[in-house]
């Protein structure tokens, strides 16, 4: 029998500079796999309910997964597990490219990062060796050089670094933590990372990644290279398009939202096809890091204008639509600006694209005016201000100190009506798929663990497809709610793995199950697997249970329940959540009145201590308040 692969945890705790090191426990593996869900155990139970986000008492959990650093296809990335200063809720935020890799070759499939430092600093960590480094001549650098100083000061271009930008120093909501050109975006990790004066972490490692069983995981390896080479989609589509690649289907559809989503479709669309940029705009076609296969991400260039010099490293397809369709612009040139600014000053593109158009939505209806934005004329279109709004907002400046608030906090300040066109779901600027026309995405945004996280449902575009293409007999309410908790859960597994969820969807369970057995030492069925997919959603479900989160959280902004697309083919839909909802909650096992698993639920998947803890502290609190 192949042994079992050690599975090592590095602490550092910046108020004490004490490091430590642990062994991740066999049983936590064999349960939680590795990556999100096992960092979703660990965020649980070292993060106490009800403290703040930005205080001293969060942490910081970068986790690998038991492929990450291997030849397996698809499996350089790594996860970020932490308390998010935009929702107050559970958050998990992932990147690919160098640094997972690299991490799990110093040893380490787990960097856990708690308390503070009173200074800037930075960590290096070199096999077992962890220097913890002054960082005041990084702090106001923005990303990119960053990365190159640090390089130059450790004298190693090879080193691996993840770094927060100007918006996580000034502890900006929606700060992203950036890894070379990648951005592990959503709700705020960032933000927690500039709360505890951390500037980057450094590794470099000199370890080969172990694997249980070489022989049968070659095999292994050929076998997925295989699936995937067979799968025109990802294969070849990808390598192409990238997230673009079914950008004009679901615009025809009257998925793609325009005007902060009073619109579904737009005469400018055809502008943000990628048949239509890609020729004048793509320079490269890259991957993440080796051993990815496909090449998904683009490198794009914009050569004349007002926008000239700018390159990024996309925009992938949510940034096209945060900056562009939602805004109402189509200066592809602009779009590519905005994106390669949120990656230079580590800002989250979804959230900064949004916010950015609700703003633009309150300044047309006159609920705010020039003296609010400094006499900007903030009006859709208007993709010449693009660049500056990114600037201002990552630096607290101008009216870039209201858009850093983010659409859900800005709504409360203007009032006036705004929260009926405000576009986030607990605080979350949604995804660029709009629930009017493909239903199911409704429960993906409303019920996901992040907040309007268009991922929580799995290959959500895959979603509206499949709608899109039953328009004679849609998906029932069952039917719905079963794919999205089977997505999710198989997104949650795919996240523990860590595999790309693209490249993912064209390798066979079989070969996923023959992969990590091989590679980790275990013997796990594909039911096990999928077992720990749903373990993984029911610990993110308790997170936010255990902060607050009842039945009446898991709603949608009001224009999606109320309003229908002005414009396209879904003119007179609006989303019926409650039935979705109901449904969902059935499927899963959690409690219909309240939202809240069940015993039933989390004793099938070995969780039940989980219910008890939260019974006590629950009983707890209603004794204190009595009491007071």
């Amino acid at each position: 029998m192949p042994h079992r692969i050690r599975r090592g945890l590095l602490r550092i705790n910046l108020d004490t500079r004490k490091v430590t090191r642990d062994v991740i426990p066999e049983e936590c593996v064999e349960l939680l796999l590795g990556g999100r869900a096992l960092g979703d155990d660990f965020l649980y139970h070292e993060i106490p309910a009800g403290i703040e986000p930005l205080s001293p008492d969060n942490k910081l959990f970068f986790s690998a997964g038991p492929l990450t650093g291997t030849s397996a296809p698809a499996t350089s990335r790594y996860v970020i597990h932490t308390k998010s200063p935009q929702t107050g809720l559970y958050l998990c935020t992932l990147s690919g490219g160098y640094f997972g890799p690299e991490l799990r070759r110093t040893g380490h499939d787990m960097l856990i990062i708690e308390g503070a430092s009173d200074q800037p600093i930075y960590l290096a960590i070199w096999d077992e060796k962890v220097e913890i480094r002054d960082a005041t001549h990084l702090w106001g650098m923005p990303t990119d050089t960053t990365q190159e100083f640090i390089k130059e000061e450790l004298g190693d271009s090879k080193a691996r670094i993840a770094c927060i930008g100007p918006a996580g120093e000034r502890l900006v909501p929606y700060a992203a933590i950036i890894n070379e050109r990648r951005a592990a975006g959503r709700g705020g990790a960032g933000a927690v990372m500039g709360s505890k004066k951390l500037k980057a972490v450094v590794v470099r490692g000199s370890r080969q990644v172990e694997v249980a069983n070489s022989e049968g995981f070659s095999i292994a390896v050929r076998h997925a290279l295989s699936d995937i080479d067979r799968n025109p989609l990802v294969s070849k589509e990808f390598t192409l398009y990238g997230s673009h690649h079914g950008t004009s289907a679901l615009s025809a559809g009257g998925i793609v939202p325009w005007r902060n989503w009073q619109n579904g479709s737009s005469p400018k669309a055809k502008e943000l096809f990628p048949e239509t940029w890609r020729e004048k705009f793509v320079v490269q076609d890259v991957r993440c890091a080796p051993p990815c296969s496909v090449k998904c991400g683009k490198i794009t260039l914009v050569r004349e204008g007002s926008s000239a010099g700018a390159i990024s490293e996309g925009p992938d397809y949510e940034a096209v639509y945060s900056f562009g369709s939602c805004c109402d612009i189509s200066d592809f040139a602009a779009i590519i600006e905005a994106d390669a600014l949120c990656d230079k000053y580590g800002l989250d593109a979804v959230s900064m694209g949004v916010s950015i158009a609700f703003a633009m939505e309150c300044y047309e209806r006159g609920i705010i005016n020039n003296s609010d934005t400094g006499g900007l004329e903030l009006k859709f279109g208007q993709g010449h201000l693009l660049s500056r709004l990114v600037h201002d907002t990552a630096y607290r400046q101008c009216f870039g100190e209201v858009l850093s608030l983010g659409t859900k906090k800005m709504s409360e300040m203007f009032g006036k009506g705004s929260d009926a066109f405000a576009m986030h779901a607990k605080g979350l600027e949604i995804g660029g798929y709009d629930p009017r026309g493909a239903k199911s995405v409704a429960l993906i945004y409303a019920c996901g663990p992040r907040g309007g996280c268009h991922k929580a449902g799995g290959p959500s575009n895959f979603l509206s497809m499949m709608e899109l293409q039953r328009k004679g007999s849609p998906l029932s309410t069952r039917e719905r709610a079963a794919v999205v908790k089977s997505k999710g859960d198989k997104r949650v597994l795919s996240d523990s793995i860590i595999f790309c969820i693209f490249q993912h969807m064209g390798i066979s369970d079989e070969v996923t199950v023959e992969l990590l057995n091989a590679a980790a030492g275990f013997n796990w069925s594909i039911e096990e697997l999928y077992a720990i997919g749903e373990r993984g959603s029911n610990l993110e479900r308790m997170f936010n249970v255990r902060e607050g989160l009842r039945r009446s959280w898991d709603t949608l902004p009001p224009r999606l329940l109320n309003e229908s697309p002005v414009t396209g083919p879904n003119q007179g839909q609006v989303v019926k959540l409650d039935e979705l909802v109901t449904e969902f909650y059935r499927i899963r096992g959690w409690d219909i009145e309240t939202g809240i698993p069940t015993a039933e639920k989390l004793n099938e998947l070995g969780l039940g201590k989980i219910l008890s803890e939260l019974n006590s502290n629950l009983k707890a609190a209603a004794d204190k308040r009595s009491h007071d």
